[in-house]
């Protein structure tokens, strides 16, 4: 039996070393993490804002807000101040006014061109930064491009792309990180302290909120009768400023603030004296899901505000539709929140009746694949969208024909229908014809669906109710 031949390791060419291994050079040569790097030591630390410090909040005065407005008045001009068309089917004179008429699409321009402009020479040059859930990273991104300023936004990871990729063109350099506006926050902070830029808070920095304020003396100007102004409200700095404003000029003006009940957290820092940070979750106002209310706009808004209303999704897509249909604008969720106020039933907000009430509509970037899904849920909620499905045999085709002609004697309109015969099912000479047809409001939806159940009787399953109100409460009234 022949032996194998004896192995040598040195019959083989030299090979070049690939280096050390990348644990290895880690354990002996320490890397220093990059300004964004979340493992940063500076991440584990408490970071504060010093111009929104909770032990000394800030009160923004009237002096305040007129130098902001006039600062802004000449470089933006003002927004106009619409009358609804329903005054009538409302039971109130109901006004917006309209602030999406801006180069990136929200009232947002006012507050990142005056706290860009009172920056001083040195702040300019090293530039600015912030954490945004979109409308005032464009907003700020937009004149730091124009004045020539470093801007430096942090948006959370669910940011739409089209407002990733708009920043990226306003020259902005552009951060992803974190779920929520906090975690943005702390990432901003962390990069801040390696960059040493200024941070600007979107919503509670004094200069924002005064920038904010100049909404309220625009609507007091174009009209001096207002009786009531709605605010949609995140952080809190536009209800703040708009209330500091209008409260000094006519006292006896009613000003509500209004959220969503899965972001309330300033409806929960008037309930507790003081802001702190809640649970939310996300819903149709993404511009107003903001953790914790601001400091400086609550210390300003607290004494101020009349009302603070709740509202849920289907109020906010109603007001959408109201808005695209009757009003001609395309309006997003955030922005329709004030108007939602009225889409609840029954009314929670009798004592407006009759009086003259001005909605601030704040912005209008809607995703335009999110925008076809709220006016779909909105004619569903309103019962002018109905899915049924009812279940027929294979033996008698005409039966399909029957349904779509009871259908339409009923007078409405067969949007899409579609023939399915179950794999699953015992009755193997069964199929289901399902129906997606719009009717014109509750009424006829109920007309549809007691005449499809006695012609089909155990055959016709209703996928969507009609809409059954749902009172919603509103708090805090002034005594």
């Amino acid at each position: 039996m022949e032996k194998l031949p004896k192995l040598t390791f040195d019959q083989d060419p030299l090979k070049e070393s690939l280096g050390e291994a990348p644990a290895v050079l880690a354990k002996r040569k320490p890397v220093d993490p990059a300004p964004w790097c979340p493992t940063s030591v500076l991440f584990q630390e408490e970071q504060k804002d010093p111009s929104c410090n909770p032990d000394f909040p800030k009160t923004i005065t009237y002096k305040d807000i007129l130098t902001a407005y006039r600062a802004i008045s000449e470089e933006i001009p003002r927004t106009p101040l619409v009358r609804s068309k329903c005054c009538a089917e409302f039971d109130m004179e109901i006004f917006y006014k309209v602030e999406i008429f801006y180069q990136t699409g929200s009232y947002n321009e006012r507050k990142a061109f005056y706290a860009l402009s009172v920056l001083n020479e040195d702040e300019k040059c090293h530039g600015v930064i912030t954490a945004s859930l979109g409308n005032w990273a464009l907003a700020l991104a937009f004149y730091g491009q124009r004045l020539g300023i470093p801007v430096t936004v942090v948006l959370p990871s669910t940011t739409p792309v089209y407002v990733v990729g708009k920043c990226h063109e306003l020259g902005a350099f552009v951060v992803s990180y974190g779920e929520t506006l906090d975690d943005a926050r702390r990432q901003a902070f962390v990069m801040l302290k390696k960059r040493g830029q200024v941070y600007i808070n979107g919503y509670d920095n004094p200069n924002v909120i005064a920038a904010s304020a100049s909404i309220g003396i625009e609507i007091l100007e174009q009209l001096p009768e207002t009786d009531a102004i709605i605010v949609p409200v995140g952080g809190g700095g536009l209800l703040a400023g708009i209330s500091a404003a209008v409260k000094h000029i006519k006292p006896g003006i009613l000003v509500y603030g209004v959220q969503t009940k899965t972001s309330s957290s300033f409806y929960n820092a008037m309930e507790k004296g003081r802001p702190y940070q809640t649970v939310v979750t996300r819903n149709l106002a993404t511009s107003l899901i903001v953790p914790t209310a601001g400091y400086n706009a609550f210390h300003t808004a607290r004494g101020l505000i009349d009302k603070m209303v709740l509202v849920n999704d289907d109020c906010i897509s109603r007001a959408m539709l109201h808005l695209v249909e009757e009003e001609k604008l395309i309006v997003e969720g955030a922005g329709a929140a004030s108007l939602a106020t009225f889409m609840s039933m029954p009314n929670i907000l009798p004592e407006l009746r009759k009086k003259t009430v001005v909605c601030v509509l704040t912005g209008g970037n809607i995703d335009t694949l999110i925008l076809p899904r709220c006016l779909e849920r909105a004619k569903i909620i309103e019962g002018r969208i109905v899915k049924l499905s009812v279940r027929l045999s294979l033996d008698e085709p005409w039966e399909h024909l029957k349904v779509l002609s009871m259908i339409a004697n009923v007078g409405a309109n067969v949007i899409q229908y579609l023939s399915e015969k179950p794999l699953l099912d015992d009755d193997f000479d069964k199929t289901y014809l399902k129906v997606l047809c719009e009717t014109r409001d509750i009424g006829h939806a109920c007309t549809l669906k007691r005449v499809m159940e006695r012609l089909f009787p155990n055959k016709c399953q209703f996928y969507e109710e009609p809409y059954r109100p749902v009172p919603i409460c509103a708090c805090f009234p002034r005594r």
